[in-house]
């Protein structure tokens, strides 16, 4: 009799992985490819349970279906974030308006600086200072 080999999570994620390749638009926005709450959210959501579970049981460099944990958790994270299930991260927008804000004030720099570029510091000599002529009325 030949032992049936117990498939953990592959047939999940190929699941959720045909679902995502076949219904992308492309975006990568929160809420603007998959509808929140939907199928594949839902899916991605109970994957991501098992891995934190597995990976409680049998820690973070185990092996699963012959594939490290890892790399699971790659995939899920590649799934999530592109198909725009991953909600903005309040440091990365925090970053990205400084970001905005500092090449704002660079470009202002940068035109301040350009108006004077062409003007050289210029220091006369003792020689030339004692030779001025006072015109003192």
């Amino acid at each position: 009799m030949t032992k049936v080999k117990r498939l953990i999570l592959t047939n999940e994620w190929v699941e959720m992985k045909e679902m995502f390749e076949n219904n992308t638009n492309g975006s990568d926005e929160y809420g603007k490819n998959f509808k929140i709450g939907g199928e594949l959210d839902i899916l991605s959501r109970t994957f991501l349970d098992k891995l934190g579970d597995l990976t409680s049981l049998k820690g973070h460099y185990c092996i699963i279906d012959g594939v490290k944990m890892t790399l699971w958790k790659e995939r899920l994270w590649s799934v999530i974030e592109n198909a725009g299930l991953l909600a903005p991260i309040a440091w990365k927008t925090d970053l990205a308006l400084e970001e905005e804000m500092a090449a704002k004030i660079a470009a202002q720099t940068d035109w301040e600086n350009d108006e004077f570029e062409d003007i050289e510091d210029y220091e006369p000599s003792d020689d030339e200072i004692s030779n001025v002529k006072l015109n003192i009325a």
